[in-house]
C-alpha cells in the first residue's frame, strides 16, 4: 500500500500549520509585554475614538467612530483573553499532532498554507491602506483646524498602531482558522492514499482514518470554545459595520466612503471565507470515503465505512455562533441574500442618511 512512511520524522515539520504572527509569537514565548502593548494601544485608540464622537461630524463618521472604538475595546480585550489562556491555546495547537501521531507533512498541505498565506497578506496590506488612507482623509476633516501639524502627528501615530493592533488580532483569528484547515488536509489526504491504493481495505485502515477525522473535529471544538465570544463579536459587528459602509458609498460615493467599503468587506471576506472554508473541508471527504465501500467486500469493513460517512453526513463540524449554528456556506449564500435586500433597499436609506 502506498502509505506515507511514518519513520521518516521532522519534529519542526508540522509547525508551518501553526498560527504565525507577532500575537502567535508572543503566545509560545509567553512576553507578556507584547499582550500588554497591544492590549493598552487598542484601548487608547478605542478612547481617542470615543473621544471624537464628541466632535460633530457626518453620518458616516459618526456611526464609524462608533464602531471602531467598540472593535478597538473588544480586540483589547481579545488580546489579554489570548494571554489569560494561553497555556488552552498552545494546548489545542499540540493536539492535532500530538494525538494523531503523523510525523510527516503532505507537500500539499504545505503548499496549501504558504499560497493561503500569501493571498492573506496581500489583502491585509490592502485592508490597511484602504484604512490609512480614510484615517487621513478624517483626520484632516476633524483636525484641520489645528495651527501646528505636529499636533497631529501623536493622534495619527496612535491610530496607526491601533490599525496595526487590529489587524494583528485579525491575522491571529485568520491563522487559527488555517490551522484548524491544515488538520482536514492532513485527513483528506490520509483519505486520498487509501482510495489510490489497489491493495485491499482492512478495518484497521478505516478505523485509522476515522480516528484522524475525530481527532480534527476535537482540535476544531476545543478553538471553538476558546473563541466563542470572539467568532460572535466578529460575525456581528463585521456584517453590520460592512452593510452600513455598502449601503453609504452607494448613497454618498465619496472617496472616504469607497475606502471604507473596500476595507470592511475585505475584512468580512477573509474572515467569513476562512470560517465556513473549515465545514467545507470537513464535508468534502464524503465521496471519497463513500469510494471505500468499493474497495472491500467484507461486511465488517462495509459497516465501519458506514459509521464514518454517517458522522460525515451530520455536516455540523466547523466553528459556530455560540453553539447555536454551525458557520457554513450556506452562512455566506445567507450573507449575499442580505446585501442584495440592502442594494435593493438604498434608495429609502439614501434619503435617510443625507437627511
Amino acid at each position: 500500500m502506498n502509505k506515507i512512511d511514518l519513520n521518516e520524522t521532522n519534529p519542526n515539520l508540522f509547525e508551518i500549520c501553526k498560527p504565525t504572527g507577532i500575537l502567535a509569537k508572543g503566545l509560545y514565548s509567553g512576553r507578556k509585554a507584547i499582550f500588554l502593548f497591544l492590549g493598552l494601544i487598542l484601548y487608547i485608540d478605542g478612547l481617542v475614538f470615543a473621544f471624537e464622537l464628541w466632535i460633530p461630524i457626518n453620518t458616516m463618521g459618526a456611526v464609524n467612530n462608533s464602531f471602531f472604538m467598540v472593535i478597538q475595546m473588544a480586540c483589547g480585550t481579545f488580546i489579554l483573553l489570548v494571554y489569560w489562556n494561553r497555556h488552552k491555546y498552545i494546548e489545542c495547537f499540540n493536539y492535532f499532532e500530538s494525538n494523531a501521531r503523523i510525523n510527516t507533512l503532505c507537500p500539499s498541505v504545505s503548499c496549501y498554507m504558504k499560497k493561503h498565506r500569501f493571498i492573506i497578506t496581500i489583502v491585509i496590506s490592502l485592508i490597511f491602506a484602504a484604512y490609512f488612507g480614510c484615517g487621513c482623509v478624517f483626520m484632516g476633516e476633524i483636525y484641520g483646524n489645528l495651527s501646528d501639524n505636529y499636533q497631529k502627528i501623536p493622534i495619527l501615530g496612535i491610530r496607526l498602531i491601533g490599525l496595526a493592533g487590529y489587524l494583528v488580532c485579525l491575522c491571529f483569528f485568520i491563522e487559527t482558522c488555517l490551522y484548524i484547515q491544515s488538520c482536514f488536509l492532513q485527513v483528506e489526504t490520509q483519505i486520498q492514499i487509501l482510495s489510490d491504493s489497489n491493495s485491499a481495505l482492512t478495518l484497521d485502515d478505516v478505523r485509522r482514518v476515522r480516528r484522524l477525522y475525530c481527532i480534527a473535529i476535537e482540535t476544531t471544538e476545543k478553538i471553538n470554545s476558546l473563541s466563542m465570544p470572539v467568532i460572535a463579536f466578529y460575525f456581528v459587528i463585521s456584517i453590520v459595520e460592512s452593510h452600513f459602509a455598502f449601503v453609504y458609498t452607494i448613497a454618498n460615493p465619496t472617496g472616504y466612503a469607497l475606502l471604507m467599503c473596500i476595507a470592511q468587506v475585505c475584512s468580512l471576506s477573509l474572515g467569513i471565507f476562512h470560517m465556513i472554508y473549515i465545514n467545507h473541508l470537513a464535508l468534502i471527504i464524503y465521496e471519497q470515503v463513500y469510494s471505500f465501500s468499493f474497495k472491500t467486500g467484507s461486511l465488517i469493513v462495509s459497516k465501519e465505512v458506514q459509521i464514518f460517512l454517517t458522522r460525515i453526513s451530520r455536516a455540523n463540524v466547523g466553528l459556530t455562533f455560540l453553539d447555536i449554528f454551525v458557520i457554513t456556506p450556506t452562512c455566506a449564500t445567507s450573507l449575499a441574500t442580505i446585501s442584495l435586500t440592502f442594494a435593493l433597499a438604498t434608495p429609502t436609506l439614501a434619503n435617510y442618511i443625507k437627511s
